[in-house]
């Protein structure tokens, strides 16, 4: 799999990405994610990651054990509750106001950045579209600062009518051993 991380982050650095990963084991899932920070790291890219408090430590753990000084620089991590339910609950504008701030001092000093977000939410009443507006206007914002981003979701949690939506809004779905470009509809 690093292989194809590596090959994906080559082909999009110019243009970015919107992957949609679909996720069923949580090891192979902080295998690619720290795949993905090395691949980022050697382009000389930044990396943002939003990931809950449980996996957040192994994560840091691996980071701080297989980059140096200089590179765990270049790694700033954000805690998914915090960026996806900062009001309480899901919150599309917040959301997407909090994801510019995070990345516009990047894109203003012409540093290089990708971003990896563990998508969770709580349960609330038509969280679905909510998840699916988010990850469409998400979609416009990464495409006009050709940001690769990788959208982390667990499959257990994803029902077939979601991930219909979020095969629609994302460039690439990623699987904990596989990545391919979805062919999206134009209207």
């Amino acid at each position: 799999m690093h292989s194809k991380i590596q090959n994906l982050i080559s082909t999009v650095k110019e243009s970015g990405a919107h992957i949609f990963y679909d996720f069923d084991d949580e090891q192979k899932y902080i295998d690619n994610l720290i795949m993905y920070i090395t691949a980022a790291i050697g382009l000389g890219n930044h990396v943002m990651i939003i990931e809950n408090d449980r996996i957040m430590p192994e994560i840091q753990n691996r980071i701080k054990t297989l980059f140096n000084e200089k590179e765990q620089e270049m790694i700033h991590t954000i805690n998914n509750y915090d960026f996806y339910c900062y009001r309480g609950n899901f919150h599309k504008e917040t959301i997407l106001s909090y994801l510019q701030n995070m990345i516009s001092p990047f894109l203003q000093n012409n540093i290089p950045i990708q971003t990896w977000a563990h998508v969770e939410w709580r349960e609330q009443e038509e969280i679905f579209q909510s998840l699916g507006e988010y990850e469409m206007e998400a979609d416009l914002i990464i495409q006009a600062s050709n940001l690769i981003t990788i959208c982390g979701y667990d499959s257990n949690r994803v029902p077939d009518s979601l991930k219909k939506i979020l095969m629609d809004c994302h460039d690439y779905h990623m699987t904990d051993d596989n990545i391919r470009i979805i062919e999206r509809k134009t209207v």
